[in-house]
């Protein structure tokens, strides 16, 4: 980002490839709709770009810095179409887990995605939500998820530890092992 941000245009083209899947990833898991989430995408690195100056490394990590314009743009776009904005674990059912090819272990493992998607959707607040799916999903360190969601870590492991403790009371009522 450094050698980006003073003008080596190679450096932000290696920042694009390094960055490009977990942001196309969390846009996708927000707004569930890949032609969109495509060009969200896109609309983020653009506005990276045209930002480097403001950027300071001290501050932020550079992929928190990514997850925060994205996290913008994501409520914009969302706003501009008037839907409430919240991570759409669905989704998570759909990317593909492993590689293997037992039908009976696919369709058990299919079968619990949906359950714990269910229970996501289901039992957590929004916030709950979004630090679920940017911790889990685009596996980002309570660092980075602070610095986007604008609250300290201690906050965030609260967040993080209340959401797994009432998925772990819904998955025990259930008696569903996983």
């Amino acid at each position: 980002m450094l050698r980006a941000k003073n003008g080596d245009n190679n450096a932000f083209g290696l920042v694009y490839e390094l960055y490009f899947t977990p942001v196309f990833r969390y846009v996708y898991l927000r707004i569930n709709n890949k032609k969109e989430a495509e060009d969200l995408t896109q609309s983020v690195f653009l506005k990276v770009f045209q930002s480097l100056r403001r950027f300071e490394e001290m501050k932020s990590s550079p992929l928190a810095y990514f997850f925060t314009v994205a996290r913008n743009a994501v409520f914009d776009h969302c706003k501009k179409k008037k839907e409430v904005v919240f991570a759409d674990v669905e989704a998570m059912e759909n990317r593909p887990a492993n590689q293997d090819t037992n039908p009976a272990r696919i369709a058990d493992e299919n079968e619990k995605n949906l359950i714990v998607s269910g229970l996501i959707k289901n039992n957590l607040t929004d916030e709950q939500k979004e630090v679920v799916a940017l911790k889990f999903t685009s596996e980002l360190s309570n660092k980075e998820i602070s610095a986007i969601i604008g609250k300290n870590e201690s906050a965030i492991r609260q967040i993080q530890c209340r959401a797994l403790k009432k998925l772990r009371e819904c998955l025990n009522s259930t008696n569903i092992a996983l």
